[in-house]
């Protein structure tokens, strides 16, 4: 395993001190869900389709579609969409 050395504020890490045992998988879910958002940021403005958002998140379509309809989003199947999702 790597090991990184950070530099992080005194108040964060008084809140980590009681993951010390923890942090890799604190680490783990905090990235998932920065891939999470940063795919349905790009699906929102219509650079990707769902299907596409969900590939980039490393999810499920039916658990992205679940995140996208608690933001408010529809996924939409145009031509392009539908091309891009068969091929």
């Amino acid at each position: 395993m790597e090991e990184i050395l950070i530099k992080i504020p005194n108040e964060l890490s008084k809140d980590l001190a009681v993951f010390e045992g923890n942090l890799v998988e604190l680490l783990a879910l905090g990235l998932r869900q920065v891939k999470i958002q940063q795919s349905l940021a790009l699906f929102r403005e219509g650079g990707i389709s769902l299907w596409k958002a969900a590939r980039l998140a490393g999810v499920s379509l039916r658990e992205m579609t679940q995140y996208a309809v608690s933001q408010g989003l529809r996924a939409t199947c145009d031509d392009q969409t539908l091309e891009e999702e068969l091929s």
